[in-house]
């Protein structure tokens, strides 16, 4: 082989060297590209990943917050409904009181009156209203409204009549018992 040959066989080699590790240099880069490209992606998802679980959490707060303020409005709607028929039940006792006096319980008025009463118990009674138990009681203050007291009183009052009804709506007192209250016969 000549010497000419011989040159550019090796300028060949000595090329092919060279592009071999700029190859090479290439490569690595490359990689070194494609994991920071993958790092970052990875960052990302999770930053994404709790953003969405954020969101998943105010969603879910939200939700129970909603539902807790629409049962407090249905709550309330129904406590003004209730609270504005119980003059009516008032009506209604009163009614049944008088015509009692005046005429036996066989009459068909007198009865027709009392079945409406008993409905329209029943149904208030299925939203959550039920009567405070007064007559004969211990008076309690968080129940019973005091409008009269006979005797000199004492350390244990109890209830002598109820002049009002009170009720309760779902435990929580809606119009408390005017009473009468005293002494009990036994402590006198």
């Amino acid at each position: 082989m000549s010497d000419k040959n011989l040159g550019t066989e090796k300028v060949k080699e000595v090329t092919s060297e060279t592009d071999q590790a700029q190859n090479e240099e290439e490569t690595v880069l490359e990689k070194e590209e494609i994991c920071s490209c993958a790092e970052k992606l990875e960052k990302e998802n999770a930053k994404l990943v709790n953003q969405l679980l954020r969101l998943k959490a105010d969603f879910e707060n939200f939700r129970r917050r909603s539902k807790g303020q629409m049962e407090d409005l249905v709550s309330g709607a129904n406590e003004n409904l209730l609270q504005d028929l119980l003059p009516v039940l008032d009506d209604f006792q009163r009614a049944l009181s008088a015509q009692a006096e005046a005429c036996s319980e066989e009459d068909p008025f007198y009865q027709g009156v009392q079945m409406v009463h008993q409905s329209l118990e029943r149904v208030l009674r299925t939203y959550g209203l039920k009567s405070i138990k007064a007559e004969g009681e211990p008076f309690d203050p968080n129940f019973h409204e005091a409008v009269s007291m006979t005797g000199e009183g004492g350390d244990t009052l109890v209830v002598l009549k109820e002049t009002q009804t009170g009720y309760l709506l779902n435990g929580k007192v809606i119009r408390h018992a005017k009473v009468l209250v005293g002494q009990s016969e036994e402590e006198e």
